[in-house]
């Protein structure tokens, strides 16, 4: 007994004098020596962990460490008077920078816009007229076709005389009773006046249709009035008057001739119906082109003598006997342009 008290003791006398006898440091440099030191910065920046414990018999009351900031550089203290620090920048491009931009240059839109619409203004009124539409402005002077009224239509044959169709032309007319109207070219007409005689002599009329058969158009006004007057002097001696009617070669005519016709009592005929026969047709062909597009106050437009010599009109000549007893087979009567439209033939 007396021996386990005493091992009791000792032990007890042991641990008393371990818990006394200071704790023995680590040598500098080893591992346990270097203390972290994060150890005590709280994770919520800017709070006050307060004391907090480490392990051992004295307790351990850490410093307040101030709260850590971004790890960014510190800005230098600047006082508000001063300026802030430029970067350097090169003379040419801070004297670019500094100087004030130029406005840009505002367009005159106003008068642009003037000008585009006088130039619009002025092609429109410089803008040609079609054929439909000067026969539309001018119905009076510039005519297409007669009245509707009693179921007449009107042959006519343009480009005679010449020594070859027209009179063939003529014998049919003759023998069928059929009077026509003939526009005639002043050169040819002053070349073969007996062939003008008679279509006089036959109770046919003559018209005017320029003297060289030029595209009226493209003439100057003074070349334009030459050619139909001209062709008033041939015609008038060889027909005892000056003929009223004017048919301008091609039917093509501006707006311009047309009033200088009405201010000379002329009157512009085209037609409604054309035979085409100048394309020499078949005589088949002739005849349907006229026949199934003619109507009551219709103008027939065929040709009596070709624009050269290698022109063929037997398409219409033979086609013309048949297509006058079609016609009045229909109830047509054939008659002159004047009496088509109820007005004098001449001036």
């Amino acid at each position: 007994m007396k021996r386990a008290a005493l091992a009791v003791s000792s032990a007890i006398l042991l641990v008393f004098v371990s818990a006394c006898s200071p704790a023995k440091l680590p040598d500098e440099g080893s591992a346990s020596s270097r203390l972290d030191e994060n150890r005590f910065i709280p994770h919520t920046l800017g709070e006050d962990p307060g004391p907090s414990s480490v392990p051992g018999p004295a307790k351990f009351q850490p410093a307040k460490v101030p709260a850590i900031k971004e790890k960014t550089a510190a800005a230098p203290s600047v006082s508000p008077a001063a300026p802030l620090p430029t970067p350097s920048v090169p003379a040419k491009k801070l004297n670019n920078a500094s100087a004030p931009k130029p406005e840009p240059k505002k367009k005159d839109v106003p008068v642009q816009k003037h000008h585009q619409e006088a130039n619009a203004v002025q092609k429109t009124e410089q803008r040609k007229l079609s054929l439909a539409e000067i026969h539309h402005k001018y119905p009076a002077v510039f005519r297409m076709r007669g009245t509707s009224q009693g179921k007449k239509v009107a042959l006519t044959f343009d480009d005679g005389p010449d020594l070859n169709y027209t009179p063939q032309v003529l014998d049919i007319l003759k023998k069928h009773q059929v009077k026509a109207t003939f526009f005639v070219i002043g050169s040819r007409a002053q070349t073969h006046p007996e062939i003008i005689r008679r279509m006089v002599r036959e109770g046919h009329v003559v018209g005017n249709h320029s003297y060289s058969h030029p595209f009226m158009p493209k003439l100057t006004a003074s070349e334009f009035s030459s050619q139909i007057m001209r062709t008033q002097e041939v015609i008038k001696p060889l027909t005892g008057y000056t003929p009223r009617l004017v048919r301008p070669p091609y039917g093509a005519i501006n707006e311009e001739q047309v009033r200088w016709m009405s201010d000379h009592h002329l009157l512009a005929v085209n037609w409604d119906v054309d035979s085409l026969d100048w394309k020499g047709l078949s005589s088949k062909q002739v005849y349907h082109n006229i026949v199934d597009n003619a109507r009551a106050g219709s103008i027939i437009l065929q040709h009596s003598a070709g624009g050269n010599d290698k022109h063929d009109l037997s398409g219409t000549v033979t086609a013309l006997p048949d297509l006058i007893r079609s016609l009045k087979s229909s109830g047509y009567k054939l008659v002159t342009i004047p009496e088509l439209m109820g007005i004098p033939k001449d001036l």
